[in-house]
């Protein structure tokens, strides 16, 4: 690729954000065969200084493309541009991940959802040297001699089908399969309920994980009105009718990224809407145990056509790695085989420590932890930023600001970054070509390592939005 094909004067002359112009160029030529597969695209700081723009907005231009398939990063060796044909087998939506590195004078992180540290190391490490005292006394299943069971052992599964239990949700043992963190129960999820090229539907904003998933499995996403509550029964009748689409994704409690909680009614609509157009329902619970007295999982009012999913990560401890996921019965031996066929089985320690952290009641201690220090480090949230526009759960382990008028998200997020800040835009979690959340950015209150970080990060913020974007030598 050579920067010519860069014109200034057309990218200025795009609507839009202008790290978007420069994707939408790219991809123009992409389509119409002016970039060919294997090219090499500039590197950022040549395209930048040719554009006129900073380098965090030429790195969000490059990471755009890559979650649309169109271009690929190789460490050490550039950007590419990808082969249109294997994009849909293998390529989409890989390589953003290599534009996300942060620089090292980085002083506090808000970006990604992460538990707060409530003495997880002292806690799992104890656990842990309990369970290796163990294993000389369980030679028959011990987790090094064999394969685990697929689905996770019985043992296991007990344990899961206790923590995942609430109000009328309680799944048998033999319902459960155990798996590597949600993520992993969410691709089981799409990959039973959808083929190659089929429309998954979700919320207009939603978890960029799955988005990211099912691109590289060749399905595609589609957006559904959401509201205060969440996903709206309306819009998704209209969006299932359109598009005919067979799956539907929803994080119904403590939603990525705006916290909403979907009340007790709009869950009976919501399942009313799949049943009647044979929807399937992946609905990611992983928020859940973070809220007192929930209401009913979706999985309880529509258990023939749900695949509830959660994990320990956001209430334990997220480097387990350890999810559970209750598909519809008459698909659980469907869920099984793909799982065994993708070589998804979990590493039994990890599975063994988890259930001992159950049944101890060793998890729930970090749970009721947890929730406490995030009700306290939104204290802090509404302390620093008095007048904020935000989106305030008080045991959301993010929040959901909304900026100025005079701020858009992506040049607060770069200016944030320029100060030693890393946040997530509200564009991040766009699905489809919306503008709703050009003037948000999420705040990741767990994931700063201490309450001073924390501080840190919540003091470049209020900085920001009392100085606004015409201090920023960001701003192009």
């Amino acid at each position: 690729m050579t920067i010519s094909l860069f014109d200034p004067a057309d990218i200025a002359a795009r609507p839009g954000p202008r790290y978007k112009a420069i994707a939408d160029t790219l991809s123009d030529a992409v389509k119409m065969g002016t970039a060919t597969p294997g090219t090499k695209l500039p590197p950022l700081r040549d395209l930048a200084y040719r554009l006129g723009v900073t380098v965090g907005t030429v790195s969000r231009a490059y990471t755009l493309a890559a979650s649309r398939g169109q271009v690929t990063g190789e460490v050490g060796r550039g950007t590419y541009v990808c082969d249109r044909n294997a994009r849909s087998g293998a390529g989409a939506g890989v390589g953003a991940a290599a534009f996300h590195a942060l620089p090292d004078t980085m002083q506090a992180a808000m970006k990604a959802a992460l538990p707060a540290p409530v003495g997880q190391a002292d806690i799992l490490g104890a656990a842990m040297r309990r369970l290796l005292d163990t294993l000389p006394d369980m030679p028959g299943r011990s987790p090094f001699n064999s394969y685990p069971p697929v689905g996770g052992a019985p043992h296991q599964r007990a344990m899961a089908a206790q923590w995942v239990a609430h109000g009328a949700f309680a799944p048998d043992v033999d319902e459960l399969i155990i798996c590597s963190g949600t993520q992993q129960a969410i691709l089981t999820a799409v990959l039973c309920t959808t083929g190659p090229g089929d429309t998954i539907l979700t919320e207009a904003l939603t978890y960029t994980a799955m988005v990211n998933q099912a691109a590289s499995v060749g399905r595609h996403v589609a957006p559904v009105d959401i509201d205060e509550e969440g996903l709206v029964p309306q819009a998704l009748d209209r969006a299932a009718r359109e598009t005919g689409a067979r799956t539907v994704f929803v994080v119904p409690t403590l939603h990525n990224p705006t916290g909403a909680v979907m009340g007790e009614q709009r869950r009976y609509d919501i399942a009313d809407v799949a049943r009647t157009h044979g929807l399937a329902v992946i609905e990611d619970d992983i928020y859940g145990k973070l809220v007192d007295d929930p209401p009913p999982a979706i999985a309880s009012l529509y258990p023939e056509g749900t695949w509830h999913a959660t994990s320990l990560a956001k209430t334990v401890a997220c480097g387990l790695r350890i999810g559970f996921l209750r598909p519809p019965p008459a698909q659980l031996e469907r869920a099984r085989a793909i799982q065994y066929g993708f070589g998804q089985t979990v590493p039994p320690l990890m599975a063994d420590l988890a259930a001992m952290l159950i049944e101890s009641g060793d998890a729930d201690t970090l749970r009721r932890r947890q929730i406490e220090e995030t009700r306290a480090r939104h204290a802090m949230l509404r302390e620093a930023l008095p007048d904020g526009d935000f989106t305030n759960r008080d045991t959301a382990p993010y929040a959901w600001l909304a900026l100025p008028d005079t701020w858009r998200a992506h040049i607060f997020v770069e200016a944030a970054r320029a100060r030693g800040l890393a946040l997530a835009s509200g564009e991040d979690f766009m699905v489809g070509r919306t503008d709703r959340a050009s003037r948000h950015v999420r705040l990741a209150l767990g994931q700063p390592q201490t309450r001073d970080e924390l501080a840190t990060g919540l003091a470049i913020v209020s900085g920001l939005l009392k100085s606004g974007p015409i201090s920023s030598s960001l701003v192009a």
